[in-house]
């Protein structure tokens, strides 16, 4: 299966369920879907809030989600095999002579963390399928366990991947590393963002505090999609 088409699917499905679930219920009812608890004025709903808006955006997200999926777990195997081959020269582990030491631990090091990256970013696929098959309405324990699931795994795979091809970086191998780091710092401000801005709209309602909250949210999606969009790049090298 040819690696530009993998990854098409894995980061094409998502973004089209994110733009269908946002556009269309603020096209239809947009008070209604920008409506809180607080009651105060705002123009831009949650993701959830949109995912979970009626049973058409519910069926529709899970859908290309389910579709993007296997495509995920593909492109996650990619990425291992990829990352692997580029370390797979060996140095003795019988007898490392001393001034070796440094080089055979780093290598290890590196490949230690490409195994769990690798397991790692698959937890992270589970958990974006468990919040999406269960919505916040229809199972709000679950959704927020996948949510959380798919949160926690997407920062922790987003710092083994920098440190893996900071290393590639050093020897001069083919890497996405300037590009990752950005990418990973807008993740890393949006989550922030939203944890703050969550925080401030469940405690004190203040006006565009829960829209600015889903905006963070969509940087956030939009920061990891393109993240794992960056690894055609690599792929290219091997794949193409």
């Amino acid at each position: 299966m040819k690696a530009e088409f993998v990854v098409a699917c894995a980061t094409t499905c998502p973004l089209i369920a994110l733009a269908f679930c946002y556009i269309y219920p603020l096209l239809v009812d947009f008070s209604q879907i920008n409506k809180t608890h607080c009651h105060v004025y705002n123009f831009l709903p949650s993701v959830s809030a949109t995912i979970s808006y009626n049973p058409l955006t519910s069926f529709f997200w899970f859908m290309l989600i389910l579709i993007h999926t296997p495509f995920r777990f593909i492109l996650a195997k990619y990425l291992h095999d990829f990352y692997k081959k580029q370390f797979s020269h060996k140095i003795p582990e019988d007898y490392v002579p001393f001034a070796y030491k440094t080089d055979y631990l780093k290598l290890t090091t590196v490949r230690k963390q490409i195994f769990f990256a690798y397991q790692i970013n698959k937890v992270e696929i589970i958990g974006l399928f468990i919040l999406s098959m269960f919505t916040s309405n229809s199972n709000y324990d679950m959704h927020k366990l996948g949510f959380c699931t798919y949160l926690i795994s997407a920062s922790v795979f987003k710092m083994l991947v920098l440190s893996i091809e900071s290393r590639l970086k050093i020897e001069k191998l083919p890497n996405c590393y300037d590009v990752r780091k950005k990418l990973a710092i807008a993740f890393a401000l949006s989550f922030i963002s939203a944890i703050c801005l969550f925080t401030i709209h469940n405690s004190n309602c203040v006006y565009y505090v829960y829209s600015f909250f889903g905006l963070s949210e969509i940087i956030l999606i939009l920061s990891n999609i393109t993240f794992h969009y960056w690894t055609i790049n690599l792929m290219r090298k091997i794949y193409m």
